[in-house]
């Protein structure tokens, strides 16, 4: 029985040796990556800066005269059109000014019109050699004192009448209240604010730039306005103004204007900039992801290609999807907010993997997704 027992085990251990000398090896297929097109090298990089839009004028509305406020009516953000109420004073001190000098000015009338009639009636009894010559003298200068005291309370009735008018304060043309410092019923000062007239004839958009690149801007270069609430469309725009101090937060001030009138652009609205600047020394470079990017053991860098089938578009691999990847060494260069700067190794075109690059080996097959680009 030990003998029959013994040669069972052989037996069935025979078989299971021979079933897995006879299996074939596992080989697993292509590992799937990502990958993108590299696009053609630039000598230009594009950069975003956030802003403000901005009325190109901002008009400080005061009074000519000072008195306390009565009518207000005017809040921030409202549109006014020119010759519009913006504020009035209280008219009650000028107007009883007025009434009192319109008194004055019939009281010298009568003073004139009297003195007047006594100097022409003198001149005819002068000439009658009536009255004697200090006589008429007399007279004419009652009558010529008479004639400048009327002058003088007209002077002032008009200026008051002109003052009167300068209760009521308009808007001299068309735009939005940005700003209302004041109260109604409040007290106001000659030259004081009242209200913040930003006009709607040219908008401009106010960016600041680092000192690295302000040097690099000049008076009508171009750029393009987005603003946030108006994500879908982008606004031709020129440089206007460029700061030769820095602002609050050390940057250099840069105005835009915009190419075209914006009707649905208002003043303090937010967005961002896009400039083009050159680079440092002018050498084409291209941008891809930093992940792309692996070193090699001789302290080179390096992405992997990937070499589809003839059937291949824009980065996707058609039929089968696989391809194979084969190192490409690259000079890279500084990091951007597009990616990664590869100065040299990639002339564009090219497919590279994105994602996974460190599990790769030369020669690997790979597969793509079928939406992959």
């Amino acid at each position: 029985m030990p003998i029959l027992r013994a040669t069972l085990l052989i037996s069935v251990l025979l078989l299971f040796t021979g079933c897995a000398d006879t299996e074939p090896a596992y080989a697993p297929g292509p590992r799937p990556v990502k990958t993108m097109v590299v696009e053609p090298p630039q000598s230009q990089v594009v950069r975003s800066f956030s802003g403000m839009a901005r009325a190109s004028r901002d008009m400080a509305l005061s009074f000519r005269v000072s008195g306390v406020l009565q009518e207000l009516p005017v809040q921030m953000g409202r549109r006014v059109r020119a010759g519009e109420l913006i504020a009035r004073l209280d008219p009650t001190d000028f107007e009883l000014k007025v009434m009192e000098l319109e008194a004055q000015a019939e009281q010298a009338r009568a003073t004139f019109t009297k003195a007047k009639a006594d100097y022409e009636r003198f001149q005819v009894l002068y000439d009658a050699e009536s009255v004697s010559k200090s006589e008429l003298d007399q007279v004419r200068a009652g009558f010529e004192t008479a004639q400048a005291q009327l002058a003088a309370v007209g002077k002032s009735l008009e200026l008051v009448r002109q003052q009167l008018s300068y209760t009521r304060l308009i808007a001299p043309m068309a735009g939005t209240i940005s700003e209302v410092p004041v109260e109604n019923f409040q007290s106001v000062q000659t030259g004081q604010p009242v209200a913040i007239l930003s006009t709607d004839d040219d908008l401009e958009f106010e960016v600041g730039l680092p000192d690295q690149l302000i040097h690099q801007v000049h008076l009508g270069d171009p750029a393009q306005v987005i603003f946030d609430v108006l994500p879908d469309r982008t606004y031709d725009a020129t440089v206007s103004e460029v700061g030769i101090t820095p602002g609050p937060v050390s940057t250099f001030p840069v105005k835009l204007r915009l190419a075209e009138p914006a009707s649905q652009v208002r003043p303090g609205m937010i967005g961002m900039a896009r400039f083009s600047f050159s680079h440092a020394n002018s050498q084409p470079f291209t941008a891809i992801p930093v992940e792309a990017v692996f070193g090699l053991p001789s302290g080179e860098q390096a992405v992997w290609l990937v070499s589809p089938g003839s059937d291949s578009t824009s980065g996707t691999i058609s039929g089968t999807n696989s391809g194979t990847v084969r190192r490409q060494p690259v000079i890279t260069g500084r990091l951007l907010p597009d990616g990664l700067q590869i100065l040299d190794g990639l002339l564009g075109g090219e497919i590279i993997v994105i994602r996974g690059v460190h599990r790769l080996e030369e020669g690997q097959k790979v597969r793509l997704p079928q939406n992959a680009s």
